[in-house]
């Protein structure tokens, strides 16, 4: 097998907004190499269509702050939510001068709300396709010292001393090794594990695999957010909460609110929507009668409902896997445990999001806690020593098993007993050192998998315990 090598001073492994923001504020005395799995657009931010919250027209950013924890069930970090709405207050100006042009409405910015903000303070670009609109033009703003690989896949880190000193892995075919003097994780989410997602099909979970296997904390891995609405068709399409947010309401067949109960209605915390919608006998629907210029402001949509020949007033949605708040343990300016190592977006447990996630803080988070990691990185040469690498060796149909299996546990409601039964099927996996970037794929996906249902039995073992705690306590007290 041919090997390519690369030496850089900064490794970043993704191609998203956390990805680009690093590498648009690296100083440019630096070499730096962006890694894409696939194509760069192959990334969740270049889908997100909800927009950038921002406190930027606000007196303060206190509300954004509330929200933000409110959301959260109280379990985010509030030094690190202070940190998220207040330096993002600067965002929108900043992304304006990196060439972003936020949609507006006569002189004003069009800003739009989302389930539980108090405000509207969502701004978007090109109505419902405010991500690809970003990526474009920050991708346009990469300086000289920057490249960019298409199509590499990041299969092991290399730790030498306690430091993380590179990278191994494939682009295209060929094994490729890279050494650097720090690496970034901005590898996305989980969702690609499975197919019920509103995520790109190659984010699965690669980051987790890759700072575990290096000796890097993990934390909050079974905090997993299910988005409330997913265009209930074979293939799934996220429809954007800025719908509800400009009117929209959810409605069962006979036309009755079915979040009624809620006193913030259609526009609840999304675990609170997603969970009611799961419950829900029935198709659910997105009534947007009520929807002004929805053409304009919501093309993506329209046009989708269009292709599959859907009544863009009436649109059937049900929940999907959405977003990862857990990940690899990060400080405040995205230091990892583990020397020479970053990690930043969605990969990250940057302790912004708690149990759910406020809607549009993702990009904000990205561009936020970017900026800080570009400023913290320090680059430092070590030696560079591969050790054999090991994958799986799974057929194709075995693969399709388990990922079959996997989308059977990994869902709102998870099945004890299944997670179980994936655990004990995939324990004992063959391993080979005839190593493909096929099988490399494979095995990040899996070794992914197992980290997350381990993490959500350890969660259902320590919730049971604090329940039959409570139960003892009334009875003893």
């Amino acid at each position: 097998m041919s090997l390519q090598f690369e030496r850089v001073d900064v490794l970043i492994v993704g191609a998203g907004l956390a990805a680009v923001t690093v590498a648009l504020h690296l100083p440019h005395s630096l070499n730096v190499l962006v890694v894409s799995k696939h194509e760069v657009t192959s990334a969740n931010s270049d889908l997100a269509q909800g927009g950038i919250a921002s406190s930027y027209l606000e007196p303060s950013s206190v509300d954004h702050e509330r929200d933000t924890l409110v959301a959260s069930k109280l379990a985010a970090v509030p030094d690190r939510v202070y940190t998220l709405v207040e330096e993002g207050r600067s965002a929108i100006r900043d992304l304006e001068r990196f060439g972003v042009v936020f949609d507006r409405e006569g002189a004003d910015y069009a800003v739009g709300r989302e389930g539980a903000h108090g405000m509207n303070r969502i701004f978007h670009v090109g109505g419902d396709e405010t991500g690809r609109h970003v990526m474009a033009t920050l991708r346009r703003q990469l300086p000289d010292n920057v490249t960019v690989m298409e199509h590499v896949l990041i299969d092991s880190l290399v730790k030498t001393d306690g430091r993380v000193t590179g990278a191994t892995g494939f682009n295209g075919e060929t094994r490729l090794h890279v050494q650097a003097g720090a690496v970034v994780l901005a590898t996305g989410g989980i969702g690609g594990l499975i197919d019920w997602t509103s995520n790109c099909r190659s984010v699965t979970g690669d980051g987790l695999v890759l700072a575990d296997e290096v000796g890097a904390r993990l934390t909050n891995l079974s905090r997993i957010q299910f988005h409330p609405t997913l265009l209930a068709v074979d293939s799934p399409h996220l429809v954007t909460e800025a719908l509800r947010g400009a009117g929209a309401t959810l409605v069962d067949a006979s036309g009755r609110h079915v979040m009624a109960h809620h006193p913030l209605g259609s526009l609840a915390p999304r675990d609170e929507v997603a969970r009611s919608l799961t419950r829900h006998d029935g198709t659910v629907y997105l009534d947007t009668s009520r929807v002004e210029r929805i053409d304009e402001r919501f093309p993506k949509l329209v046009e989708t409902c269009r292709m599959y020949g859907l009544d863009a007033t009436r649109i059937p949605v049900r929940p999907g896997l959405h977003f990862h708040m857990g990940g690899v343990d990060v400080d405040v300016d995205g230091r990892t445990t583990v020397a020479g190592l970053y990690a930043v977006g969605e990969v990250a447990d940057s302790g912004v999001h708690g149990k759910n996630r406020l809607a549009s803080n993702s990009l904000l988070e990205c561009w936020v806690f970017g900026k800080r990691v570009a400023v913290a990185v320090t680059v430092e040469e070590k030696p560079f020593t591969v050790n054999e690498t090991t994958v799986y060796e799974v057929s194709d149909n075995l693969f399709s098993r388990y990922r079959q299996q996997i989308g059977e546990w990994l869902t709102i409601s998870p099945q004890i007993g299944e997670i179980v039964s994936f655990l004990e099927n995939t324990q004992q996996l063959a391993q080979t050192k005839h190593v493909s970037r096929q099988l490399s794929e494979q095995t990040l996906s899996l070794k992914a998998a197992r980290l997350l249902a381990s993490a959500v039995i350890r969660t259902e073992d320590s919730d049971e315990q604090n329940r039959l705690a409570r139960t003892a306590d009334s009875i003893f007290t």
